[in-house]
């Protein structure tokens, strides 16, 4: 016996009034349907989408990820698009799980819970349910002495009916045997001419099938997205959940409510995060630091003991252990900061290799470079790396002393133990242990203002 879990994910999403398909929207730095995908992952279930009208934005966003897609060309309801994927259920004794594609707040523990509650009863369908305080827009299940009775939809149901707070959640397991023989029996008869797989369950019950409804705890694990308020709302949630995980793993979050914490964070214990911080997706931050006010890190890592300072903006860099940056410092994609270097206030790097105890203090852009252990990068030294046309390396040693607003024109080697006097443009390479000087003699013109018949006494 096999499980599978069908995703639908062919709506239109007409009320984002997006460009970018509903599913693809992100949540908590994810898009929704992958949210939903690594559970199933994680659970080790194979996976089908059905998309619609965002099937070619869909087939190159899923790249990679290991699901089947099918497309739904005519948009003729959820029943509908479960025929579409046929194939997908084609054993009888397998089971198939079927859920919405914009549930971004779904848990493991919940489909485990589910999927275990209706093996254990041999069950041919199961509806997962949830109680809510406002039911509105959900179709409200019914059951007879705990058994399933019916699913009546929101505009189908009367006023007694709708103060019934038990509703669908959209997500049903079915033996693939009643999918394979009677789905064919739902059919349009309804003001939307479209094909209702909430109708299958009435249908099932009616032909003797065992139809368990399963009742799940948290409702708001089952919030569906169909606007940008239900959008932010669910985007609020996970980011909630990340930090509620982050604290309680050991990190002191100062006014958690200012703090963005994205999906797949690790962050070390004893780690200080100040108010106003954003941490996106796919970042390890190792314990013991100190991350200010302002800072943005993205796809990054950073070991342990550092600090980064107030409003610095960290992309794609790995920054070791006791490590000191920023204020305003901007680390670019493939920097790499060595333990105990210091990159101080209005420095940027790019594709830059900072080995142990580098100081770049104030004032500074690093590109396309490498510098030796404990140097020293004065302020407004620039790597020229761009000639107009290709990208140049600069070399720098150990244990060199680069003077302030020096200019290195790459691709040019500064050998270890060198110094470069102040205002030097630096064209070709010095050797180890060496003073490389490039300055225009200085001329001073007595009485110049004077001659330009300006007094120069107060």
């Amino acid at each position: 016996m096999k499980i599978k879990w069908l995703i639908l994910a062919a709506g239109e999403g007409k009320r984002m009034k997006s460009s970018l398909p509903k599913v693809f929207h992100k949540v908590g730095g994810t898009p929704i349907l992958l949210r939903i995908l690594q559970i199933s992952e994680s659970l080790n279930i194979e996976t089908g989408v059905v998309l619609g009208k965002n099937f070619e934005y869909g087939e190159k966003a899923l790249k990679g990820v290991k699901t089947k897609i099918f497309k739904q060309s005519a948009r003729l309801g959820t029943a509908h698009a479960v025929m579409i994927a046929k194939e997908f259920y084609t054993i009888p004794d397998d089971y198939t799980l079927i859920s919405p594609g914009d549930t971004p707040l779904l848990t493991e523990k919940d489909i485990k819970r589910f999927i275990d509650f209706s093996l254990e009863r041999n069950a041919d369908t199961s509806i997962l349910t949830f109680r809510t305080s406002n039911p509105e827009g959900y179709g409200r299940v019914f059951e007879n002495n705990g058994a399933f009775a019916k699913i009546v939809e929101e505009k189908d149901a009367g006023e007694e009916e709708k103060k019934n707070n038990l509703v669908n959640s959209g997500i049903y397991l079915f033996k693939n045997m009643v999918l394979l023989k009677h789905l064919n029996e739902v059919n349009n008869n309804n003001a939307q001419k479209e094909y209702y797989l909430t109708d299958l369950p009435s249908i099932l019950k009616k032909h003797g099938y065992t139809i368990a409804v399963f009742k799940a705890g948290n409702e708001e694990n089952f919030f569906g997205v169909n606007d940008r308020i239900q959008l932010s709302l669910c985007d609020n949630i996970a980011i909630k959940r990340n930090i509620e995980k982050a604290m309680e793993n050991g990190v002191t979050i100062y006014q958690p409510h200012t703090v963005r914490i994205e999906d797949n964070v690790e962050i070390g214990s004893d780690t200080i995060i100040h108010p106003h911080v954003v941490i996106e997706r796919n970042c390890i931050i190792g314990k013991g630091n100190i991350i200010k006010t302002g800072a943005i890190i993205s796809n990054s890592e950073i070991g342990d003991n550092c600090v980064i300072h107030e409003y610095s903006h960290i992309d794609g860099a790995k920054i070791l252990s006791n490590c000191k940056i920023g204020p305003f410092a901007r680390l670019r994609p493939q920097t790499v900061i060595h333990d105990q270097a210091k990159v101080g206030n209005f420095v940027e790097t790019k594709k830059a290799t900072l080995h142990r105890g580098v100081k770049a203090s104030h004032l500074t852009y690093l590109g396309d470079c490498e510098i030796g252990e404990n140097t020293n990068i004065g302020a407004g030294t620039i790597t020229c790396n761009y000639d107009g046309e290709k990208k140049h390396r600069t070399e720098i040693g150990a244990n060199c002393f680069i003077g302030s607003d020096t200019q290195l024109v790459a691709p040019v080697k500064i050998g270890d133990f060198s110094y470069i006097g102040a205002g030097s443009t630096i064209t070709q390479d010095v050797p180890e242990c060496s003073l490389a000087l490039s300055r225009v003699k200085q001329k001073i013109i007595a009485g110049w203002p004077e001659k330009k018949g300006k007094k120069c006494s107060k």
